[in-house]
């Protein structure tokens, strides 16, 4: 496994979030605090291969379930089945540890689900 998945996992662990592997994704549950899922576990994921380069730079890809929707969105398919990758930059990732900054870029994001 590469340095940069296995970090990203341990991050994750760290905060709470039940990382896996699956379908060359790491899938993590987060509460969205806002939006269409507030107070809900939504199951997130990012490619493995976006990875390599964590904690210094974030993924760009947001993989969702197919039921989180957007009302503006910029996605391709997922590797996982039934799942849609969505396009987001990351603005301040030098502001705080990289787990945090990632936990708090997927809630901003799941902020914004319509659906």
């Amino acid at each position: 496994m590469q340095p940069g998945v296995e970090a990203f996992i341990q991050n994750m662990t760290e905060l709470g979030f039940e990382a896996t592997l699956e379908a060359e994704l790491v899938i993590c549950r987060v509460v969205a605090l806002d939006g269409a899922f507030a107070g809900t576990p939504v199951e997130t994921g990012v490619a493995i291969g976006e990875l390599e380069p964590w904690p210094h730079v974030p993924p760009h890809w947001l993989h969702f379930p197919g039921s989180v929707k957007f009302a503006q969105t910029n996605s391709q398919p997922s590797p996982k089945s039934g799942w849609l990758m969505h396009s987001r930059q990351i603005t301040g990732w030098s502001d705080a540890p990289a787990g945090i900054a990632w936990a708090s870029h997927v809630r901003a994001v799941l902020s914004e689900a319509v659906a």
